[in-house]
Parts: structure tokens; C-alpha cells; sequence
């Protein structure tokens, strides 16, 4: 059985200022600090706490392999108008930008914004520490417990009975127009198609299936880690 393991803080060792010039050359100071950390195994099926923000994820064990039980909600909203951009500042949409959207599970993101900006398989992307973004093989496992993606939507709902708890948030379109609260909701995988899409899978309320689709980059959709 998998196990989910966050870790606990144990030691913060910080380090004295040190000055940088920039490209513009202008003068500053920056400190750092080295955080050192330990692992607590706790059983897959509690939640664990994101270190980076303290939020808690419920978990889930599907076959070997565990997921979180609901999206990811990790990074500074901005506005639906805008795209993520790669400046160290992790960014998220929020359903018709209302931040407290984001706490009822509607936490969207480009792919480029998600992954970091690095096309690695499985990379922890927007994840936390020993978590990752699922690939297209990660995907088609889960899908293989309810038989294949063709059956698969209904167990993995909310209303379903495997735990995954998959909500209908709707989604960003490339256009800017948020859409399909209510009625669907869809996932990034970290496998790409090409230079400017991804794949990604749909669920609705009305069809058992779990289509695959190719998606443009700049969609806004909904993240569930994988563990390590």
C-alpha cells in the first residue's frame, strides 16, 4: 500500500544577507533561509497539508496508487482576463474570479503555469513536495479500475463511489469565457500533443465515458496529484 508522506518542518538554518546586482544594475540585499524537513508516513485515505500554505487535501487509494480526493488549490489567484505567465509567481483562476471560488474546488490553470514550464513527464509541477502531475499512462491506470475510460466518469464523480470525488467546476476557456459549472469539469495530464496543446480528460454528469482530448495550453483546468 502506498502512503502518503508530508513533511514536518524540524529545522530552519538561516543564512546572513548577500548583495546582487541586476541586469539593471541595481544594487540589493537578499537573505535565504535552508529549511530542513523530515517525513511523517501517515496512510493514503487521510489528508495531507500542503507545507507550502498549510491547506489540507483528502486522499484516496485507487488500486496501488494514491490520489488526491479533491483539485488543487495552490498559488495567487489573478484575473480570468489575464494568462499565467512564467515569473516565479505561482498563478491560479478562480471561477468568475471570485477567490472564494478557489476553496470550493474550481482552482484552474494553463498547462505551461502547471507544469512550471517544464515538459517532463510526470514532473511535480504546481504539486506538493513527493507529488506530481499525472501522466497519460497515470491516468489510463485509474481508468483500468472501473474497466476502462469508457466507464469510468460515473465511478469518479462525486456522486460515484470510488472516493476520487471528481466535482462538475466548470473551466477557463482560451477565450477568456469561464463555462460548464454545473455540468463538467476537466483535467490536465503532464503528457503534451505537439508545441501548443496538451492532453487532458473530460467528465460530465450525463455520460458514463472519460473523453481524451487535445487541448490548446491556455485553457484553464483543474489538477488531482499523484503521489510519487
Amino acid at each position: 500500500m502506498r502512503v502518503v508522506t508530508p513533511p514536518l518542518p524540524v529545522l530552519e538554518q538561516k543564512q546572513s544577507p548577500n548583495s546582487y546586482t541586476n541586469a539593471a544594475l541595481c544594487t540589493s540585499t537578499v537573505s535565504w533561509s535552508l529549511l530542513v524537513v523530515n517525513s511523517l508516513v501517515v496512510t493514503c485515505g487521510n489528508p495531507i497539508t500542503d507545507i507550502r500554505d498549510n491547506k489540507l487535501y483528502p486522499t484516496v487509494l485507487i488500486g496501488n496508487y494514491c490520489w488526491m480526493a479533491s483539485n488543487l488549490n495552490y498559488g495567487t489567484m489573478i484575473p480570468g482576463n489575464l494568462s499565467q505567465r512564467d515569473n516565479c509567481i505561482p498563478g491560479k483562476y478562480c471561477y468568475n474570479d471570485i477567490t472564494a471560488n478557489c476553496e470550493l474546488g474550481t482552482a484552474n490553470y494553463q498547462w505551461d503555469e502547471l507544469m512550471q514550464y517544464d515538459e517532463t513527464l510526470s514532473t511535480q509541477g504546481l504539486c506538493p513536495p513527493e507529488w506530481h502531475v499525472p501522466a497519460e499512462s497515470d491516468w489510463n491506470t485509474l481508468f483500468a479500475n472501473y474497466i476502462s475510460s469508457a466507464f469510468a466518469a460515473w465511478p469518479l464523480l462525486i456522486t460515484g463511489y470510488s472516493g476520487f470525488n471528481a466535482t462538475l467546476s466548470g473551466t477557463r476557456h482560451m477565450n477568456k469565457i469561464w463555462d460548464f459549472q454545473g455540468f463538467a469539469t476537466f483535467f490536465w495530464s503532464s503528457t503534451p500533443h505537439g508545441t501548443n496543446k496538451a492532453w487532458s480528460h473530460g467528465m460530465n454528469g450525463i455520460d458514463p465515458s472519460v473523453p481524451l482530448y487535445p487541448s490548446f495550453r491556455s485553457n484553464g483546468f483543474s489538477m488531482r496529484c499523484l503521489k510519487n
